[in-house]
């Protein structure tokens, strides 16, 4: 990957300003006067692709995030960004990959553990569910997000006393069909 020189790197920071105050087709348009003179140029494809995403172009974003992972496959960044576009438009077993690559590379990020959590118990991965909130709790046994799955995961597996009183304990809910009812704490 070459370095850009000083006034393409104003431009590049320009075109993150427009990002940032949402002038998306703006950013984009400078980020591609970047890439005609470096067409490798990671950050580039990375943000024309949140830019993409930012106007609900799903297609065009996923097609810039695995151009730029072609290019630099190791980038958490890209990685846990193509994974957010899949989650976010509940394509679920498209992110789940995504997700665990994301989870090889750093192992410490709550919110990518959550997120699997959360896709494998909508595609009702039951064993897996089970499995992986078990696990994850191990390390993160305060997050109330992969406790709430753990214990709806253990009613699905008919686990009813030990869902119920996970759930009980853990959350202050129990899960009667799709009512919550709310249990107080002792």
């Amino acid at each position: 990957m070459k370095k850009i020189d000083k006034e393409d790197e104003k431009k590049f920071l320009e075109a993150e300003d427009h990002r940032l105050k949402k002038d998306f087709k703006k950013a984009i348009d400078i980020f591609h006067g970047l890439l005609s003179k470096y067409p490798n140029f990671p950050p580039a494809l990375n943000n024309i692709a949140i830019c993409y995403s930012g106007l609900n172009n799903d297609d065009e974003a996923e097609k810039y995030y695995l151009k730029c992972l072609e290019i630099e496959p190791v980038s958490l960044l890209t990685i846990n960004n193509l994974a957010k576009l899949y989650y976010n438009s509940n394509q679920y077993r498209k992110a789940l990959p995504i997700l665990k690559k994301s989870l090889l590379k750093k192992e410490n990020q709550i919110d990518v553990v959550e997120i699997i959590a959360t896709c494998l118990y909508t595609l009702n991965f039951k064993k897996e569910t089970d499995n992986f909130c078990r696990e994850a709790l191990k390390k993160f046994p305060n997050s109330q997000t992969i406790k709430n799955y753990y214990g709806k995961n253990l009613l699905r597996l008919n686990k009813h006393s030990e869902g119920q009183k996970y759930l009980n304990e853990n959350t202050g809910v129990i899960e009667f069909g799709e009512e919550n009812f709310n249990i107080e704490k002792k």
